[in-house]
């Protein structure tokens, strides 16, 4: 079958590779969508996360084409979405049911040293019901469902911030990740959700999802103060973007005693002064992925209708086109989040 094949730094390319087969607790999955995310993106530019040979990928939807005879609760037929995550079972982490923290996790899951998605078909390993594998109904299209896990992340990384019912969030960066955290913000109750970006096109996207859409090119400092007005607080920020000054910025702008969550990855270090941390009792919480739970979540979201997807996907490629999909993923004045449709869908 077809894949696409990381081969090293700005190169990727579609490869015939060995079919994967369904073991005794695995499913096969005819992939019917996968979008690029931003962890593909430090990959394809820098070589992070995985080594050459990598079949990328890891926000899928698809078919159940075959089910080990272990499989519980799922067949052929069924369309689903899964988590990529595959923790190793034994460490202290798992113990705790923290997966996302399992260190061996990010070194064989699915995209991360298993084949990935961008590929005709993908083999889910240790396949469980509502655990790493959930069902689509009816009602969410298989584009939808390439669009959970990230959606998961920003559950995660909302949920770590605590209640935000009538809050005023400000979220730094709209890409896919932010739009979403700007949907579960809204979800969740928030009073006021702000989402400030330099794009025009995602402005909008964030604005059609119902954020306060506000043009960074200011600085954050003046457009934050234009848009709240005097005495205007920020409860708490959500760190999108992966600019290391927006990172160190956010100290300033949000209140004494609130929270600034952190889900960007970054190429560059950050400094800023802790000191300003201490002095205003700001809690900085970092976020990655996301728990079983959060991915249920996610789906249920989209179930019934509390967040959307349309507005998130600018371009579908095919799998033959990989990096052209690449190249235009790149173009944040052009694109948000680019799917790759392996099968024609």
């Amino acid at each position: 079958m077809k894949a696409a094949v990381f081969k090293g730094v700005q190169d990727i390319q579609v490869e015939d590779v060995d079919e994967p087969e369904a073991g005794p607790t695995d499913l096969v999955v005819s992939v019917a969508a996968c979008g690029i995310c931003g962890s593909d993106l430090h990959t394809f530019l820098h070589g992070s996360f995985v080594e050459p040979g990598q079949v990328m990928g890891h926000e899928f939807a698809g078919e159940v084409i075959a089910a080990g005879t272990d499989v519980q609760g799922l067949a052929v037929g069924d369309r689903v979405t899964a988590s990529p995550i595959v923790p190793c079972g034994h460490c202290a982490r798992c113990a705790e049911q923290r997966y996302n923290l399992c260190a061996e996790a990010w070194t064989t899951g699915i995209a991360y040293g298993r084949p990935g998605a961008f590929a005709e078909r993908v083999r889910i390993p240790n396949s469980v019901a509502g655990e790493n594998v959930f069902k689509l109904d009816e009602s969410v299209p298989d584009e939808a469902g390439a669009t959970v896990e990230p959606l998961a992340v920003a559950v995660h990384a909302v949920r770590l911030a605590g209640d935000v019912a009538g809050q005023t969030a400000l979220v730094l960066g709209l890409g896919t990740i932010g739009q979403q955290v700007v949907q579960v913000l809204k979800a969740y109750g928030a009073g006021r959700v702000i989402g400030m970006d330099l794009s025009p096109l995602r402005l909008r996207a964030a604005a059609e999802l119902g954020a306060e859409a506000v043009d960074g090119a200011p600085g954050l400092q003046d457009a934050l103060a234009a848009t709240l007005g005097e005495g205007g607080e920020v409860d708490v920020v959500f760190e999108c973007s992966g600019v290391p000054a927006l990172n160190a910025a956010a100290l300033d702008a949000v209140k004494a005693g609130g929270t600034i969550v952190v889900l960007a990855l970054y190429d560059d270090d950050v400094s800023f002064n802790p000191t300003v941390l201490v002095q205003k009792e700001i809690r900085l919480q970092g976020s990655i992925a996301y728990t079983s739970d959060d991915f249920g979540e996610a789906v249920a979201l989209l179930t019934r209708g509390a967040v959307q997807f349309a507005p998130l996907i600018t371009q579908r490629e095919s799998l033959d086109d990989v990096a052209g999909a690449f190249a235009v993923q790149l173009e944040k004045d052009r694109s948000l989040k680019v799917l790759i449709t392996p099968n024609g869908a």
